[in-house]
């Protein structure tokens, strides 16, 4: 039934510094090292840390040092050897620690329950002329999932392999990361299928939105980039919310093309005037602390989101344990 793993995710600014480099490329350099089974860098376009200082992409004055987010899989063993050395990294931002499973095609799939599939591998794979993932949304909304979101990574690695993205370069083996939330049986039907669109994938299974042991839990709401509330865009109102509320950080990520509830595909499109893609706001909490700022989310999600909760261990920078400020985010 797959191979017990822990996904390791680090929440921080893409300007952060280890030492004299940027941390990104000392975690990179650390996952190769240790030859982790994959890895994936993001860049967020907005959200807020411990002193709540909102961050985007939509307003020059907001967007010095946008957030970012890197993940890495692997087995238990391999990730708490790697741990202490990523904390040590880390002096700025939030390390998550949280169990998955990886899984592959020969492994039997649940068959009951909500679950989340997550992909990770090359993007070199072609299918009718476009991009592999192209396809495998396709695959993904005739199945029923309900939530597809493909996510281009900017640095990472692959079965232990540095895989970083290069200028003018087309940057077929940088991972991508697949986000697929659905019914076990739905999942499990497309689960064959995926080396046929992704390259050398792996392969990570969650239970979410299960009555889970944990001291913090990790709150995901998947909508689509235009959803609107009042007017105006609904993942920067939950970030205002959200930090106006006091809630410990939260980080946006934007994805290139996906799905919701077997609706039409969404996708990044050049010469378009009018951007739609899947985005996905992320915000770690302790238990209780979620149980007051939920019923924010809950409310602004009524018309439009998938909302998604797991549970896991969080380690903080120091400064991040000090009361946070209250009131007013500041720009």
């Amino acid at each position: 039934m797959g191979e017990d793993a822990l996904k390791l995710t680090t929440y921080f600014s893409e300007r952060d510094r280890a030492g004299e480099r940027f941390l990104a490329d000392g975690l990179f350099d650390l996952y190769e090292r240790h030859r982790l089974r994959t890895s994936v860098l993001l860049r967020g376009i907005a959200g807020f840390g411990w002193r709540h200082r909102l961050q985007s992409d939509r307003l020059l004055s907001l967007s010095e040092s946008l957030p970012a987010v890197s993940v890495a899989v692997d087995t238990r063993e391999r990730i708490e050897a790697a741990l202490p050395e990523v904390l040590e990294l880390a002096g700025h931002g939030v390390v998550s620690v949280e169990p998955a499973t990886l899984w592959s095609a020969d492994d039997p799939a649940p068959t009951s329950g909500t679950v989340l599939l997550t992909i990770y591998g090359g993007r070199g794979i072609r299918a009718e002329g476009e991009a592999g993932y192209v396809a495998l949304v396709a695959r993904l909304r005739e199945a029923g999932v309900t939530v597809a979101s493909v996510l281009l990574g900017v640095d990472g690695t692959l079965h232990g392999e540095r895989r970083r993205a290069r200028f003018f370069a087309r940057n077929a083996g940088v991972p991508l990361m697949v986000l697929i939330i659905g019914e076990a049986d739905r999942i499990a039907a497309v689960l064959p299928d995926v080396a046929s669109f992704v390259e050398e994938p792996v392969l990570t299974l969650e239970r979410v939105n299960a009555e889970t042991p944990g001291p913090h839990q990790k709150v995901i709401v998947h909508l689509e980039e235009q959803a609107k509330v009042d007017g105006h865009p609904l993942h920067v109102e939950l970030v205002r919310r959200l930090a106006l509320a006091g809630a410990a950080g939260a980080t946006v990520i934007r994805g290139v093309r996906g799905v919701y509830a077997s609706g039409e595909p969404i996708a990044d499109r050049f010469f378009s005037l009018r951007r739609n893609v899947p985005v996905h706001v992320i915000a770690i909490d302790t238990a209780e602390a979620v149980r007051q700022w939920l019923p924010i989310v809950e409310e602004l999600t009524k018309a439009a989101g998938v909302v998604t909760i797991s549970s896991g261990t969080a380690h903080a920078h120091r400064r991040a344990r000090e009361a946070p400020p209250r009131g007013r985010p500041s720009p």
